[in-house]
């Protein structure tokens, strides 16, 4: 079954809406782009799955729209199970059996440690290397794709800067220690929308973290 009416008839109809609803038809766009670029190198993304489980996902007796969340601004951003049903949290969730990974510029980690108020954004760990593909070694490409701006890990000159990758085992994300993301968290941004999904498609978490016995941190090089 294609996936170019179901993204199209969704992004047309969400062309007039706020920005932050249509960055999620945008999102849409760009799996149906990956979907028919390269199947076989999408398989953890699901991507003929993201569209519709977020649209079914989302509670039909909720009063919340995504404009409406992100509006909210911190700290007043409901809880996910507010607006999305427990089956699409759940299986979302799932997304993260095989552990969770994210990416740390080397100086912040440094200085501030590996958490923002004790937690962390991750992405599934069996996702990283077709994300680290996808950015083909490019540190603005990566950036971009992890919600973080294309210029987070490159210097004032453009250079790349040292990157750390820190991958949390299945076992220290279990017993509630991964979450949706509510976007009060410390380390939301402006790009951050409701759905646990990044505007580029890439799903996300939340998981606590400390500055000493969590996460398994080595030096990431970008080529």
């Amino acid at each position: 079954m294609s996936l170019k009416p179901v993204v199209r008839s969704m992004k047309d109809s969400l062309d007039g809406m706020p920005i932050h609803i249509r960055q999620l038809a945008e999102m849409f766009r760009k799996h149906g782009q990956k979907q028919n670029r390269n199947t076989a190198g999408v398989n953890d993304l699901d991507a003929t799955d993201v569209p519709d489980a977020l649209r079914d996902g989302w509670k039909k007796d909720s009063w919340h729209t995504p404009d409406r969340i992100v509006g909210s601004g911190k700290p007043n951003r409901p809880y996910p199970a507010e607006y999305l049903d427990a089956d699409y949290i759940r299986e979302h969730i799932d997304k993260f059996g095989d552990g969770a990974t994210r990416f740390y510029r080397a100086d912040s980690l440094n200085t501030y440690g590996p958490g923002n108020n004790g937690t962390t954004f991750v992405f599934p760990t069996s996702e990283i290397d077709n994300i680290i593909d996808q950015a083909g070694g490019d540190p603005k490409k990566l950036g971009t794709m992890l919600g973080l701006g294309e210029n987070f890990f490159v210097d004032k000159n453009g250079n790349a800067v040292e990157i750390i990758r820190a991958d949390f085992t299945p076992d220290e994300i279990t017993n509630g220690n991964i979450r949706m993301p509510q976007g009060n968290e410390g380390g939301a941004n402006a790009q951050w929308i409701p759905g646990g999904y990044l505007p580029e498609g890439i799903p996300e978490a939340v998981v606590n973290v400390s500055d000493t016995g969590t996460g398994s941190y080595t030096n990431f090089y970008v080529d």
